[in-house]
């Protein structure tokens, strides 16, 4: 049976055209600040399928993409969106979609937009299905999961039909995209006068300026000191980024209270939606939420340290494979991710070393920390940026986060193929090792006053290297210091990064 009352709700734009824009609840939302991803060649014949975690603003991505559609010319009704959190089977995507096909066969162009499609159980045979009844002939798909790991296993399944190199990540805002979409906004509510005017600067600035880690050094550093008089700015905008991340609803949450309405704090609503998502997804997948729990907490108390998945499962009482599981879900659906050592000898991931676990995002560590504790996220928050050891662990994990999003595509080139870390035999660590075409490159986060480029031993074969300050700028022989803030607003995603 077809739910076409709901059908017709789910598109408004079928009655109203470009107006529903007005009303509809997603793009209403995004106040004070919209915040545009970048757009994507939509291809005919082709399946697309968008990659990230909940709260990241895939819907919204969807119902701004409609907009632009109808503006570019494209009828209203050749677009069906389909909210698939309200489906319980494939049977009944089937039956919405026939019932949208069966009306526009004479459509030369038509769009479908399936949305959180991983909620449908086999969800990768209705889209073969769909690919060899041959809608892709006049049709785009568009797909969205938060659940990665059904895309990313089971869109192997579908290969041929228009899925390859249609892979693409929604993440969190990276800081640069934080900075360049939030200085207006800032500029125009904030009291001083100064730093008004800077931050329009610092846009104008920023937004021709990029870092590409594989140029020589000397083109890095000239790049940097381009950006070095807006110090003081960017690390104002980074204080603000450790609070919020890079959620666009947190964001405005936050940005909204504090300016608009001079309550700087974050309610716990916020955080409490984020630990509901991160717990129903883990009990779909059949996770059981107790042990969901004490393993959020071994990664919380050990944040930033180097341990193995055998430690880790004798803390929780639980079998090694059952950690490596759970961790693998986790990461799978962008909650937190391993972050492997790196043997030089071996020229290989030492898959029995130590290895960090970081959280996608610096808010999903306040929220997550908050579920734990029974603390306000506005305490939580408040404690970890005064605790200088764990505010230079947050700030580890944004450098990797960020990183991993400079480099990524989606199965061709995943993080653990170019990113890792070092330990030797004698403890002494390097944060990051990247492998880049010209060689490695390392990157040591220091996140204090003093820094002294001496720590940055040469204790691994490194082409160059990055010493990310507080406040420092220097070029050595071989190694740039410069600030973690002017280093992460210059750092571009890649193309696969909507």
């Amino acid at each position: 049976m077809v739910k076409t009352g709901e059908i017709n709700d789910q598109n408004p734009w079928w009655r109203s055209g470009q107006e529903f824009a007005r009303y509809d609840r997603s793009l209403s939302q995004a106040t004070p600040i919209f915040f545009e991803r970048k757009e994507m060649t939509i291809e005919r014949g082709a399946i697309h399928i968008l990659r990230g975690p909940r709260q990241v603003g895939k819907t919204t991505y969807l119902k701004d993409l409609v907009g632009k559609l109808i503006g570019g010319g494209i009828p209203a009704r050749d677009i069906l969106y389909l909210s698939l959190d309200f489906f319980v089977s494939r049977r009944e995507l089937r039956n919405a979609v026939s019932y949208f096909l069966d009306s526009r066969r004479d459509s030369d162009r038509i769009f479908l937009l399936l949305d959180e499609i991983t909620s449908v159980d086999d969800w990768n045979l209705e889209l073969k299905y769909l690919a060899d009844r041959g809608i892709l002939r006049t049709g785009s798909v568009l797909a969205t999961g938060s659940n990665a790991v059904k895309p990313k296993e089971k869109g192997e399944l579908i290969p041929g039909r228009g899925i390859e190199g249609n892979e693409y990540y929604v993440k969190p805002l990276s800081f640069r995209e934080f900075v360049l979409q939030s200085a207006e906004f800032l500029s125009l509510h904030i009291p001083q006068d100064e730093l008004r005017v800077t931050l329009e600067s610092l846009k104008t600035e920023l937004s021709a300026l990029t870092l590409d880690l594989d140029s020589g050094l000397d083109e890095i550093a000239g790049t940097i000191e381009k950006v070095l008089p807006f110090s003081n700015e960017l690390g104002f905008l980074f204080r603000l980024y450790l609070i919020t991340g890079g959620l666009p609803g947190v964001i405005n949450h936050y940005l909204s209270n504090r300016y608009l309405k001079n309550e700087e704090t974050i309610i716990s609503l916020v955080s409490e939606i984020f630990v509901r998502d991160v717990l129903g997804d883990m009990n779909r997948l059949n996770k059981q939420e107790t042990l969901t729990r004490l393993l959020l907490s071994g990664i919380v108390e050990r944040y930033g340290s180097r341990y193995s998945f055998s430690k880790l499962s004798r803390t929780i009482e639980k079998t090694h494979a059952t950690v490596i599981d759970y961790l693998q879900f986790m990461e799978d659906s962008f909650i937190s991710f391993v972050l492997y050592a790196y043997d030089f000898n071996r020229k290989t991931v030492k898959a029995k070393g130590d290895k960090k676990v970081f959280f996608f995002d610096p808010f999903m560590f306040h929220s997550v920390k908050s579920y734990l504790s029974g603390r306000e996220p506005r305490d939580v928050i408040a404690g970890s940026l005064e605790d200088e050891d764990l505010l230079g662990s947050l700030v580890e994990g944004v450098v990797v986060s960020h990183l991993r999003m400079y480099g990524e595509i989606p199965l061709m080139r995943e993080c653990s193929t170019f990113l890792w870390y070092y330990y030797n035999k004698q403890g002494r660590e390097i944060d990051v090792v990247m492998r880049e075409p010209k060689g490695f490159l390392g990157i040591e986060v220091k996140y204090q006053r003093d820094t002294d480029e001496r720590s940055m031993r040469r204790i691994a074969p490194l082409r160059k290297s990055f010493l990310l300050s507080k406040m420092d700028f220097s070029k050595g022989e071989g190694c740039v210091v410069v600030p973690v803030e002017i280093f992460l607003s210059l750092l571009p995603v890649s193309s696969k990064n909507l």
